[in-house]
């Protein structure tokens, strides 16, 4: 399964909006258009900060992905918020770092549509060692 068809199916990306625009050797690329529901403030939009924790930490599972070609689930993810995103586009950036037989760590830079960078984050991503069970398995959820 390619990594865009893995995050086309997850319904909480598709709600948040995430739009993955590119997966493969370890790297992704993706984004979400702030809107008024995004935002932590009720005068302003200032994205709340779990938007940029939901688009790395979607952008990150899809650089492994693009190396494991199966999902990978989060083990571990710090972020640290630079600057309020108050702009109307978030853009992430990820790069695996570690790809290991067990788990994979993945740098990702959030950006806004100026290049200001409002966080970076590392994740640890699960990419094996278990019982081969998996969510994504036999599920009608996303049929």
């Amino acid at each position: 399964m390619e990594p865009t068809e893995i995050f086309d199916a997850m319904p909480f990306a598709r709600h948040v909006g995430v739009e993955l625009t590119a997966a493969s050797d370890g790297e992704a690329t993706g984004h979400i258009d702030i809107e008024a529901h995004h935002s932590s403030t009720p005068a302003t939009v200032v994205a709340h900060g779990g938007v940029s924790y939901t688009l790395a930490d979607t952008v990150g599972g899809a650089a492994v992905i693009s190396l494991a070609e199966t999902p990978t689930p989060t083990v571990d993810m710090r972020i640290d918020y630079l600057a309020p995103a108050t702009g109307d586009r978030l853009d992430a950036s990820a790069r695996v770092v570690r790809f290991g037989d067990s788990v994979a760590v993945v740098d990702v830079s959030v950006t806004d549509e100026t290049d200001d960078r409002i966080a970076e984050a590392r994740g640890v991503y699960k990419t094996g060692g278990g019982d081969g069970d998996s969510a994504w398995d036999g599920g009608d959820l996303l049929e």
